[in-house]
């Protein structure tokens, strides 16, 4: 590989790496052309449905939210290009299963880093067009967020953002748990990561819901063969009910910290499926670069021994046709699952409704 320059050199690794389809792969480098990444950095989750691109969600807040785009829309064409040509280019003559188109639309419609696109959509039948002004991804935000919710203020609410400053995710998360540790039940929120998590970080939040150890992720294969991973408590451990938000943009380790606390904490998931990223990430570093590989080494199983990739949740939302009001449906229906609440604890009024509009900032 000759290239003139280092972002160029980067620019062709990334173009090397595409070839195999899969968003777990990622460079510890990028380039000033490189890709945004999916699924960090996109807000549009869309795969081939009946034979047209269809809009599974649309991150709140994104630059396509902005826009007007929403799920359940057709897209038809992009800056002009036709969905279908545009996905052949971009699989440039490679394999075109299914997995693979559904992976060449997202890509397609990540869209330019900086700038404008144009998508053409089908609405009730007719052929809309928006604007989108593209805007640098920014992660923003604290990595830990908490609050009180409901009318006896007895649910907690904990948001957890990988990729923003992840060494300082565990102490925040404890000091957020330490306030809600007397709450009845708790939401916790892992569908806005803005970039990969830390599988250290990850074992030290599910060891704060462990009573004893706890086996809650396998590797197939591991050295020397099948690993399993095992959480021991540390500190005071979370008692009451848990459930877990999820969405499409929860990839890697938000997906395995899901994963975890459905077996430690017997946590409920609620959301739409997740991103699939696939395996456990290896290293390797080029030796004259410096530049890292990060990679999937091996297969991750839940306890059940099914792969990660296809958990899907115990309460599937469809976002397209969601219940309970305007709002966040994946929080509202979180919410309901609390009502009325079960047992003798529950401070609040038994079958009082959730609130008509559940939102939170994102």
């Amino acid at each position: 590989m000759n290239a003139p320059t280092r972002s160029d050199f980067v620019a062709a690794l990334e173009g090397a790496l595409g070839e195999l389809r899969d968003d777990h792969l990622r460079l510890s480098e990028r380039s000033a052309h490189s890709a945004r990444r999916v699924p960090y950095e996109t807000d549009v989750w869309a795969r081939w449905k009946d034979g047209v691109a269809y809009v599974e969600a649309v991150r709140p807040f994104g630059d396509a939210d902005i826009a007007g785009l929403r799920p359940g829309l057709v897209v038809s064409a992009v800056d002009g290009i036709s969905i279908e040509q545009a996905v052949r280019e971009r699989l440039d003559g490679g394999i075109a299963n299914a997995r693979c188109r559904d992976w060449a639309l997202r890509h397609v419609l990540a869209g330019p880093r900086t700038g404008t696109q144009r998508i053409t959509m089908i609405d009730g039948g007719q052929e809309k067009h928006l604007v989108l002004d593209r805007t640098e991804p920014h992660p923003g935000g604290a990595p830990v967020f908490g609050r009180r919710m409901g009318d006896e203020r007895d649910i907690g609410y904990l948001r957890v953002r990988f990729g923003v400053d992840n060494a300082k995710v565990v102490d925040r998360f404890d000091a957020v748990l330490n306030y809600l540790d007397d709450t009845r039940a708790l939401i916790i929120d892992i569908r806005d990561p803005p970039g990969p998590g830390d599988r250290d970080v990850t074992q030290a939040l599910l060891a704060r819901f462990a009573t004893a150890e706890a086996a809650w992720q396998i590797h197939e294969p591991g050295p020397p063969g099948r690993k399993v991973d095992v959480v021991a408590p540390r500190g005071k451990a979370y008692r009451g009910p848990v459930l877990v938000l999820v969405d499409h943009w929860t990839a890697g380790e938000s997906e395995s910290l899901a994963a975890g606390l459905r077996a430690v904490a017997g946590a409920r998931i609620v959301g739409t499926r997740m991103a699939g990223l696939r395996g456990e990430l290896g290293e390797a570093r080029l030796p004259h670069s410096g530049i890292v590989l990060r990679y999937p080494a091996h297969r991750t199983l839940l306890m059940n021994g099914e792969p990660r990739e296809k958990m899907v949740p115990d309460v599937t939302i469809d976002l397209a046709a969601p219940q309970g009001g305007p709002g966040d449906p994946i929080l509202y229906a979180a919410l309901k699952l609390l009502e009325p609440c079960p047992g003798p604890a529950c401070r609040s009024a038994p079958g009082s409704p959730p609130p008509a509009r559940a939102s939170l900032p994102r």
